[in-house]
């Protein structure tokens, strides 16, 4: 199995790879070659794909071996390949760093599509840079000790919440139940049903946060969930308005 040199950190690559010659065997060279790899590299990290593990064991153990044990895993949706899917979800399992990216746009599928993703067109230069960028950025914030969150951590998250005895708790399970809905209106808001859904959750979030039902300390452990910059300047509009109970809550 490659591994990275001793001052490198390993990279696994989940993409739909495709027969030699195929279309999608090229698409995945490309972006390998041309995004991933480059990227990975400017941050101390060797990228590696599925093919390119040795061969001298099982593969699929190999593999399960790589999802679970690398430091970082790149996952590209393009298509909703299921084999990416099923890895990426492992993956997700172990609550350790992921970078997703698709093919610009395609739909970001329903159960991932509070997650960024980065978005690249592999045909286009601009695209494929500005798509480098974005993934350099995001390894350096892991490295930095950004938190991973996943379906699977809010899911825990909320079951925690509603089975703990303080009322509290089960109202800010409430509350993230109206958070996720919100992230999902603010991923593609494309139709005006749904901007009108949005509107209804923001309004109702804002009129609880003026009435005085939710206090500052309670919206706070919600404040790193938004990653989109309309939601962030909204939570952080929230925030302000948001009352002070008790005089050693920490500052905004």
């Amino acid at each position: 199995m490659q591994k990275a040199p001793q001052n490198q950190k390993n990279c696994f690559f989940i993409s739909p790879i495709g027969a030699v010659g195929s279309d999608i065997r090229r698409r995945s060279d490309q972006i390998l070659r041309h995004i991933i790899r480059p990227a990975a590299r400017e941050c101390s990290y060797i990228a590696t794909r599925a093919d390119e593990i040795d061969s001298s064991g099982m593969i699929s153990t190999q593999i399960l071996e790589r999802i679970l044990g690398d430091e970082l895993v790149v996952a590209d949706l393009t298509d909703q390949n299921p084999n990416v899917f099923y890895e990426l979800a492992v993956r997700h399992a172990t609550r350790k760093p992921f970078i997703q990216l698709i093919a610009d746009g395609q739909a970001i599928p329903f159960d991932v599509q509070g997650i960024r993703t980065i978005e690249v067109d592999h045909r286009d230069l601009d695209s494929a840079a500005a798509a480098r960028e974005s993934i350099v950025n995001a390894i350096r914030a892991i490295d930095e000790g950004q938190p991973v969150d996943t379906p699977m951590t809010y899911t825990l998250d909320l079951q925690d919440l509603r089975g703990s005895g303080r009322v509290e708790d089960r109202g800010i399970a409430d509350i993230l139940d109206v958070v996720q809905s919100i992230q999902r209106q603010l991923v593609r808001p494309n139709f005006a049903a749904e901007r009108s859904d949005l509107a209804a959750l923001t309004e109702m979030v804002t009129s609880w946060v003026e009435g005085g039902l939710l206090s500052r300390a309670e919206l706070l452990p919600m404040k790193d969930r938004f990653r989109g910059k309309l939601a962030a300047v909204w939570f952080e509009n929230l925030l302000e308005k948001a009352p002070v109970r008790y005089s050693n809550e920490p500052p905004f």
